[in-house]
């Protein structure tokens, strides 16, 4: 009975509260409130979880939070119009603002980028996805979370919905979105109303300043409306012919080669980190090998930290650049059909092209990209699995265990081939290791136990993949048909904060420097072969410069492999330019204004024109 009496107590009171006008009227009040904390939260997490940075971005670019605040108070507007419930509205702006809030610093943290539109297609791969995610997050999107869901709650609470019928709230949506899109209907229209919040479109050239400058619903729309590849004003056939004018194919002058190349996920000389010692040598192999009298090596400047490995993958095997293309886009989600590149090359030479990578095949698409890029053949982590013993290390397969199926592909291949090989081994995230798993002592009196943990788990990784690369070159050195190995990093290793580390100095403005970027985007690169490579095409054998475009184009070059009027135009460029691109922040110089105008052109033209580039 007592128990009945308390029940129906509680009843009462929850009857009385919901009829309670004033703390209804409240829950109206707080409707436009609501957007503004989802802001809040997105530039909380945006900002790394640092209210002081939060709030000096609420206070040094108020017209980009004034702009950010309008967009999210419209979509809310429209949910609301549409669901009449604001709990329903209320809790899919909340759902998807805490969503997008942590995405965006989970990817900022590991891979040193923001989430961008186009990463919404990657929802499909989430199982993929969750093996990088990180579980710890600022204290503060906790409190957010609880307090998103109560404010959602006492909407439900007190029934707050828009007092009107279908036939008016329906209407009344469709004319708040044909007002909105009719202010970004045309680039002309939308690059005005930026310039009004003191934004541009220029800003999603360097997506690091523009989430910096614009707050993330910013950064995020300016994306959003530029996701377009943009078709450079002077784009046409003459201007394309005329660029490749005086350049003609070059057939091949030797032996055919076999090429084998290795991107080493996050291969990094780990010694250039001032803060830390370590009890033996980490690249014996790459160290050894460089000092050969046939190899030459130097740093490849790339264009992802940390991740990102879509990016110099994409540059590597196609020769284009990734500056031209929309802030965050996956370039292989674009491609509209087969394409010229460096692989389609080796394989119109009768070549047998083949890729072999120990993850997904699906993961950045490329079982469907592959193919358009020229390779015959695929073998991601489900082919690879049936046909061999591939053993793990810690969340992946290891980069010794890759050895068998790139001896068994080669030794087994009718004639020549050219494999693409992608590992996977040291990929972040970077737990601690047991203390028997330790082969290098890693030490330090500077960094704080969690960086040097970190550091001390990619260095053992990093340890394997040398002794991958040693391996690979054992093995070149044991056939009888010409081969050469290409063995490069993809980026560097998501570490940490690289101030703390020692990388680069520590202050509010060192990151974004060019001698800051210098470090931050270069890793190196190892070309080793059973043959003498031609001379002269690098300046010296050890400390060469040299971009991702660039060095499939030069390693045809070092190999006498035949190479295409586009190839050849790099090359030119090459000599007066080795290395470039705009996360660089290099001074711009006539010769740098060129190669950035033909980059352009030619990206543009493969991607999203005419292919005028594409000869015969």
């Amino acid at each position: 009975m007592k128990e009945s009496l308390r029940l129906d107590n509680v009843a009462r009171v929850i009857r009385e509260s919901r009829d309670r006008k004033v703390l209804k009227i409240l829950a109206y009040i707080s409707l436009p409130f609501f957007p503004l904390f989802c802001l809040f939260i997105l530039e909380y997490m945006n900002f790394g979880g640092r209210l002081e940075r939060t709030l000096e971005f609420l206070e040094w670019h108020p017209l980009a939070a004034l702009f950010s605040a309008l967009i999210l108070s419209v979509l809310f507007l429209v949910l609301l119009l549409l669901c009449r419930k604001a709990v329903i509205a209320g809790g899919i702006l909340g759902f998807f603002s805490l969503l997008f809030a942590y995405i965006n610093y989970t990817k900022v943290a590991l891979h040193g980028d923001n989430f961008f539109p186009l990463d919404i297609a990657m929802m499909g791969q989430t199982g993929e996805l969750m093996s990088f995610v990180l579980w710890n997050v600022p204290r503060w999107f906790g409190m957010g979370i609880i307090l998103v869901a109560v404010w959602v709650f006492l909407l439900w609470f007190f029934r707050v919905e828009i007092p009107l019928g279908w036939k008016i709230r329906l209407p009344a949506a469709v004319c708040v979105i044909l007002a909105a899109g009719a202010l970004f209907w045309t680039s002309a229209r939308s690059e005005a109303v930026l310039n009004r919040f003191e934004m541009s479109f220029f800003d999603a050239a360097l997506q690091s300043s523009n989430y910096t400058a614009n707050g993330f619903v910013g950064a995020f729309t300016i994306n959003l409306l530029s996701m377009n590849i943009e078709r450079p004003e002077d784009y046409s056939r003459e201007t394309i012919e005329a660029l490749l004018r005086g350049f003609e194919a070059t057939p091949t002058t030797e032996e055919y080669f076999d090429v084998i190349v290795v991107m080493s996920e996050s291969f990094f000389d780990v010694r250039l980190i001032p803060t830390v010692e370590f009890s033996e040598n980490t690249l014996p192999n790459f160290d050894r090998l460089r000092e050969s009298p046939g190899a030459v090596s130097g740093l490849l400047y790339v264009s992802a930290m940390g991740g990102g490995t879509i990016k110099p993958e994409f540059e590597i095997l196609t020769g284009l650049t990734m500056d031209h293309l929309p802030g965050g886009v996956v370039p292989y989600a674009i491609l509209r059909g087969p394409m010229e590149t460096y692989v389609s090359n080796y394989r119109d030479a009768g070549y047998w092209t083949v890729a072999l990578h120990p993850f997904t095949e699906r993961f950045y698409s490329r079982h469907t990209a592959y193919p358009l890029l020229g390779f015959d053949d695929f073998f991601g982590y489900e082919a690879l699995m049936e046909r061999f013993d591939l053993e793990y290390r810690h969340r992946f397969v290891s980069d010794i265990s890759l050895m068998e199926p790139i001896t068994y592909f080669l030794d087994g291949a009718d004639g020549p081939t050219f494999m693409f090989v992608i590992t996977m081994q040291n990929h972040q995230p970077f737990p601690p290791m047991y203390a028997d798993e330790i082969v290098i002592e890693v030490t330090s009196d500077v960094l704080r136990q969690e960086l040097l943990d970190t550091v001390t788990t990619f260095t053992q990784g990093l340890r394997d993949a040398d002794t991958m690369l040693g391996m690979l070159a054992d093995y070149v050195d044991s056939r009888e048909r010409p081969t050469a190995l290409l063995f490069f990093g993809d980026h560097l290793p998501a570490l940490g904060p690289f101030a703390h580390l020692g990388l680069i100095e520590y202050g509010p403005h060192t990151f974004f420097t060019h001698e800051s970027q210098l470090r931050l985007l270069s890793t190196p690169f190892l070309i080793y072969s059973n043959r003498d490579l031609a001379p002269g095409v690098f300046e010296s054998r050890m400390e060469n410069q040299i971009s991702t475009y660039y060095l499939l184009a030069t390693l045809a070059e070092l190999t006498g492999f035949q190479r295409t009027p586009y190839m050849n135009l790099l090359l030119d460029y090459r000599t007066r330019v080795p290395f470039h691109n705009t996360r660089l922040l290099m001074p711009e110089t006539d010769e740098i204004r060129s190669l950035m105008r033909m980059l352009r052109l030619i990206t543009y033209d493969r991607l999203a024109g005419n292919a005028y580039s594409v000869m015969g």
